[in-house]
C-alpha cells in the first residue's frame, strides 16, 4: 500500500487532512486549531511531497520523514493530523481498532482536557492566569483536566514570580515536578 494524496479541508476552524491509498483505503485526522491558521494547508502541501509513496501503514516511518524536515509548533497540529490519518489506514487496512494497534485497551474511559477552550486574559498576572482557570473549571463541558501554559508562548509571569513552582499540583501546597529524579507523587 501507497500513499497517492493528500488533501486538507478546513472546516470552521479546524482542519481535516485525508490521506488517500493506491489501495482505496483512505484515512481522516482532524485536530483543534486556534482560528485564522492560514499556513496549515500550505504546510499540509509540504509534508505531502515527502510522504507521497510511503506505506501508509509504517506510521513510524511516515513521521520520520515528517520530523527529519521539522514538525514542531506552529507546525505540529498538521501532523498530528497526518498521524491520525495514518493510524485510521493502518486500522482499517488490518481491520482493527487503532487501540489494539497502540498496545490495546486499558481503560474503559478516557478523561477529556480542556486545553484550548479560554476565554481572553486581562493581562499575564498569577490572578488571571487563576481568573481563566476558574473560568475553564466552571465550563458546562465540566472538564477535569485544564492544560495551561504560562510560560511557552513568552509570559513574563515565569520572571515576575521567581518562586513559581511548575508541575502538578499535588494539595497541601506540595508540587510533584515530573523532572526529578523521585517518581513518587507527593
Amino acid at each position: 500500500m501507497k500513499i497517492t494524496d493528500v488533501k486538507v479541508a478546513v472546516i470552521g476552524d479546524h482542519p481535516v487532512v485525508r490521506v488517500i491509498t493506491d489501495e482505496g483505503i483512505d484515512g481522516i485526522g482532524g485536530v483543534e486549531s486556534p482560528r485564522n491558521q492560514t499556513f496549515f494547508k500550505p504546510q499540509i502541501e509540504y509534508y505531502k511531497n515527502l510522504i507521497l509513496g510511503l506505506d501508509p501503514t509504517d506510521v513510524e516511518r511516515v513521521l520520520l520523514h515528517i520530523r527529519r524536515a521539522g514538525g514542531f509548533k506552529p507546525w505540529g497540529s498538521g501532523v498530528s493530523a497526518i498521524e491520525i490519518a495514518l493510524w485510521d489506514i493502518a486500522g482499517k487496512a488490518l481491520n482493527a481498532p487503532v487501540y489494539k494497534l497502540l498496545g490495546g485497551k486499558i481503560r474503559d474511559k478516557v478523561r477529556v482536557y480542556n486545553g484550548n477552550y479560554r476565554k481572553g486574559f486581562e493581562g499575564y498576572t498569577p490572578e488571571a492566569f487563576a481568573e481563566n482557570m476558574k473560568w475553564m473549571k466552571n465550563l458546562p463541558q465540566n472538564f477535569s483536566i485544564i492544560k495551561q501554559g504560562i510560560a511557552f508562548h513568552g509570559s513574563p509571569m515565569l520572571k515576575q514570580m521567581p518562586d513559581f513552582q511548575y508541575g502538578e499540583y499535588c494539595g497541601s501546597g506540595q508540587v510533584w515536578k515530573p523532572w526529578s529524579n523521585d517518581r513518587k507523587r507527593l
